[in-house]
């Protein structure tokens, strides 16, 4: 028999009993579209993380090289305008922008307080801080919009050092290579790592006024798409032991993340496909049903089943037509929870950070399942359809 002919009895079958065809197929459709759901919203999380991990806030593939001074007390800088140009020469390229990157919140830089040299953590601000006065006056605002001399000091340091607030108000910090009134002293917030949370607040332009060594820790570099961003980062670091400007002060390090996006990649999928695995479940639940409905179908049609062994069918042409249709049940709710699990996917993303994600992986894999559970649960009612005697059915 042709496999049209074939697919036309099968489609004719499945459509002359409707209401149970759908409440079987419906088993199939929930636990499709449950796993869709879950594979596209992973593969979601999983595309977002490894974009932003990978991307700078503007979208561009960067990378950032970190100066270690030998010493905790070294001021140096670590990088300069020099160095900036020389990671320019390392893949001219390949690079669109080099920048150097100044930290300014928890810094620790060396100074003098009441004639003492000291640590002292500090956070450069460009507006007045949102901090609680326990004696003294806001920064004004010349003092941040100009390297003017103010800053802010704890109320917990100048306890420690001055012994109250009245003579630390009096008194100066240096940094640097300038000195500093102290015009208020500030109670510390209770959240431990705040960036808030220092010796003294510092107007960002009188700080960068004031440093012994401009530039800074952290070299951005930002790459043309398509560049192998862990091989360029690795040769412009030894291109810096080689010849930047404080490479006998220090060393230069670059931190790959692409072991790590590989290893948080891994994790994400490993638990988008277990939480999967728990909801196809349901198919297992859905496949049961299918199996029951055709068992019906084929005690139902055992006078349609003599009928065609006497005009000349084979058994294995009815067990292919039986197990044809429980194909054609389970793909098409295969096919009606893969459009469902986008749509849900898509609804629930219109309230998340991220889009879903549905692969052609996960469209193959759905045809994939939906064949598998017609063929592995109607196999045995199909079988059982052509192994019917036909003297029997024409008894009964």
């Amino acid at each position: 028999m042709r496999i049209t002919e074939l697919i036309r009895i099968s489609f004719r079958a499945l459509t002359a009993n409707k209401r149970r065809s759908l409440l079987t197929m419906l088993g199939i459709v929930i636990g499709i579209t449950s796993v869709v759901t879950i594979m596209a919203l992973g593969n979601g999380i999983k595309a977002a993380t490894l974009k932003n991990l990978q991307t700078d806030q503007s979208g561009q593939h960067t990378a950032e090289i970190t100066f270690l001074p030998e010493s905790s007390t070294a001021s140096t800088a670590g990088f300069k305008e020099d160095d900036v140009d020389l990671a320019y020469q390392t893949a001219p390229d390949k690079i669109k922008k080099v920048t150097i990157k100044h930290e300014k919140e928890r810094l620790q830089l060396n100074g003098q307080l009441a004639n003492q040299d000291t640590m002292l953590s500090a956070t450069l601000v460009t507006s007045m801080p949102k901090v609680q006065l326990a004696a003294g006056h806001k920064l004004n605002p010349d003092s941040l919009q100009t390297d003017g001399h103010d800053v802010l000091l704890s109320k917990k340091l100048a306890k420690k050092v001055f012994h109250g607030n009245a003579a630390a108000l009096t008194s100066s910090v240096f940094i640097g290579k300038r000195s500093y009134n102290i015009v208020g002293i500030f109670n510390t917030p209770k959240e431990s790592y705040s960036a808030l949370d220092v010796d003294v607040l510092i107007p960002e332009k009188a700080y960068t006024a004031g440093q012994l060594n401009p530039g800074g820790q952290k070299l951005a570099i930002t790459f043309q798409r398509g560049s192998d961003i862990s091989q360029l980062a690795n040769a412009i670091v030894r291109q810096l032991k080689k010849s930047g400007t404080e490479r006998r002060n220090g060393s230069y390090q670059y931190f790959d993340y692409g072991e790590l996006l590989k290893g948080i990649g891994d994790v994400i999928s490993g638990l988008t496909l277990f939480v999967g695995a728990i909801a196809g479940i349901s198919l297992l639940i859905a496949g049961v049903g299918v199996m029951n409905m055709m068992y019906i179908s084929a005690s139902e049609r055992s006078q349609e089943i003599g009928i065609r062994m006497a005009v000349g069918a084979t058994p294995a042409e009815i067990m292919k037509q039986f197990l044809l249709e429980s194909v054609m049940l389970t793909l098409t709710g295969g096919v009606v929870g893969l459009v469902l699990g986008g749509l849900i996917a898509w609804m629930i993303t219109a309230f998340l950070p991220f889009k879903p994600v549905i692969t052609l992986g996960s469209i193959i894999g759905t045809f994939a399942i939906s064949s598998i559970v017609g063929i592995v649960f109607g196999i045995l009612p199909a079988k059982s359809a052509a192994n019917k005697n036909l003297i029997d059915i024409l008894k009964s």
